[in-house]
């Protein structure tokens, strides 16, 4: 009996031993993976393939936009909500120059002014080191022009391309927002017209202008856009009140451009249309600015009184100014 109850205690008391044995086994087995093997990780390079899970040493690269109104006074307002940017960067040289693919890209809109998200959940992450960045934009919702070895595909007139840059940015942290101040690439025409002597203007009907040719070229390192010397066939311009614009590529050329105008005037039943030659100053008319002609509409003529460099004129979706130009 007393052996019989010693080796039912015994098994008993092994039991229990194998038993706590196994728990701890279970609660303190642990498995890491490393993050780039196992776990959907970046490998760091920083191109635009790591927008999945990044690893540790990547930076979260943020950016928010505004855009001045004025190359004289650097004036800037935050960019319009849901307008369409292409970011790069490239790892940062001496020269400046752009060669190659960025490490990383992509394809932003503004989720609110002033604020870049990427489009289709994307994010750029860098490891930390030293790059260049570039952005261009064509301020609509339209995609920004797409770039081969640092040169634009041709461009084209009625589009108001943005552009920046940020050289030798030092990305040293895990989360850097970068400001993004756009300059505008192209150049504006905006003609005030007012009536002259007996003469009331009453509508204008339809405008006008003979932009340069299409098919200039954007430098992005440096935002350039070649000047053209000769003009295409006629464009509409948009129409605001007695205001008319036309945003169109740089030009530099001593031969004028063609304005018509089709006028409404002194409460006549019918149209009148003027044709007027219009001179660029000092024979060009330069990336980023916005030149205002004030034209004086005579019996039979156009005249105009003066021209200037002025702020940028804000436009709609179908070019047309938001506002008239205020004496």
């Amino acid at each position: 009996m007393d052996i019989k109850f010693r080796i039912t205690k015994y098994l008993a008391v092994s039991a229990l031993a194998m038993l706590l044995l196994g728990a701890c086994s279970k609660n303190n087995i642990y498995i890491n993976y490393p993050d780039e093997e196992n776990n959907g990780g970046s490998s760091g390079s920083g191109n635009d393939d790591n927008n999945g899970n990044p690893t540790k040493e990547n930076a979260l690269i943020t950016f928010s936009a505004s855009v001045e109104g004025r190359n004289i006074t650097r004036a800037m307002s935050p960019m319009g909500k849901g307008l369409q940017s292409w970011l790069c960067a490239y790892t940062a040289n001496t020269s400046n120059n752009i060669t190659g693919a960025p490490v990383a890209q992509g394809n932003y809109v503004t989720s609110s002014p002033g604020v870049l998200t990427g489009n289709l959940g994307y994010k750029m992450y860098l490891s930390n080191a030293i790059y260049s960045f570039y952005a261009v934009s064509c301020n609509s919702t339209s995609p920004a022009p797409t770039f081969t070895n640092g040169l634009s595909e041709p461009l084209s007139n009625g589009v108001d391309y943005l552009w920046w840059h940020a050289v030798h940015q030092d990305i040293a942290s895990s989360q850097v927002n970068i400001p993004i101040t756009y300059q505008h690439a192209a150049t504006q025409v905006v003609v005030a017209i007012a009536g002259g002597e007996n003469i009331t203007l009453n509508k204008i009907l339809s405008a006008t202008i003979t932009p340069p040719k299409p098919g200039a070229i954007m430098d992005l390192s440096t935002g350039i856009i070649t000047s053209e010397v000769s003009y295409d066939k006629a464009a509409d311009m948009g129409i605001n009140d007695f205001t008319v614009q036309y945003i169109m590529l740089p030009v530099k050329s001593s031969s004028p451009m063609t304005l018509t105008l089709e006028l409404m005037v002194n409460g006549e039943s019918f149209s009148r249309t003027y044709t007027t030659p219009l001179t660029p100053p000092n024979n060009l008319l330069s990336a980023g600015n916005s030149y205002l002609f004030r034209a004086v509409i005579n019996e039979n003529s156009i005249s105009f009184a003066n021209v200037s460099v002025k702020e940028w004129t804000e436009v709609d979706e179908s070019g047309n100014p938001l506002y008239p130009v205020q004496d």
